[in-house]
């Protein structure tokens, strides 16, 4: 997200990642039934269901639920929630249960915080001080369980191109960085939410500058976290944004968004498979370039 807003962004994350729980939770998102999964539908690890969040330039934040059938329902606006408080924010899954619980956000002064999960639709938790120094990198992003622990981990880019991985705790904080490697820098994007060959583990895709996307098969395994990288396929560079939310289609498998430069949204549903994960895409709709950022 962008920062253009000297607000404290404590408060405002705090009542955004409330008002996720309780979207995610009770199934009631942009207020109507069409938004909300069958009661007979059990997200798991393996496929979350997390909602779509869309920010504009100016500082407004949108919540879209799942229609069950591949797009997403009417939007609702998120109440005193500002993304321009926060340079990057990162949802997470730390219950195992496949809905998002709490969640990370760097402020603009380089400062990690934690949101715990709230209590209660009421309930408003503090955002809890992970540290400073965060500013060094450029993308942050959960795909899930990377280490062979419970909670969802967190990796984080640096500037000169090198991933790390920070292993969660029970608490929401973070234990020391490992060096997962170098030339990451390659990729324009990198996303993952969830298991996309059906092992159980998560997994991530990355995007390259020549549009080439590449997929990266999760290990469990702390200190090597993910396998060498398969190509998925070329052309991607037609997406100005790919985004990775969980399972949309709501057919117990991970899936992909992808905006392209008409402000369209498509989705490539998840198919379990090792090397071509995805089945060709299917177009959500139009007016989505409205937004300056989808997470």
């Amino acid at each position: 997200m962008a920062h253009t807003s000297g607000r404290k962004g404590g408060r405002a994350l705090s009542r955004l990642t409330v008002a996720a729980i309780a979207a995610a939770l009770t199934g009631v998102l942009a207020g109507t039934a069409q938004a909300a999964p069958s009661p007979d539908y059990r997200p798991t690890p393996a496929a979350p269901l997390f909602p779509l969040y869309a920010t504009k330039s100016t500082g407004e934040v949108f919540v879209y639920g799942p229609d069950g059938q591949g797009g997403f329902g009417d939007r609702e606006r998120v109440a005193d929630a500002d993304s321009r408080d926060v340079t990057a924010l990162v949802n997470v899954d730390h219950a195992q249960n496949g809905y998002y619980d709490s969640a990370y956000f760097r402020s603009p002064d380089g400062t990690m915080h934690y949101v715990p999960a709230a209590k209660s639709d009421t309930d408003d938790p503090e955002p809890v001080r992970i540290g400073s120094g965060w500013n060094i990198y450029d993308r942050l992003l959960s795909p899930g369980n990377l280490g062979g622990t419970k909670e969802a981990d967190l990796l984080a880019r640096d500037k000169s191109g090198v991933l790390w991985l920070y292993l969660a705790r029970t608490d929401g904080t973070l234990g020391d960085r490992i060096r997962v490697g170098g030339g990451w820098d390659t990729y324009t994007d990198i996303v993952g939410k969830g298991d996309l060959n059906g092992d159980g583990k998560a997994d991530m895709l990355a995007r390259d500058r020549n549009g080439d996307l590449w997929f990266y098969k999760g290990t469990g395994n702390t200190n090597d976290p993910f396998a060498s990288r398969v190509k998925v396929g070329g052309g991607w560079n037609i997406f100005d944004k790919l985004v990775a939310t969980g399972d949309v289609n709501l057919d117990g498998r991970s899936d992909l968004l992808a905006r392209d430069k008409a402000g369209v949204l498509w989705l490539y549903k998840g198919n379990g498979k090792q090397t071509d994960p995805f089945e060709s895409r299917v177009k959500i709709g139009p007016g989505w370039g409205q937004y300056n950022d989808l997470f």
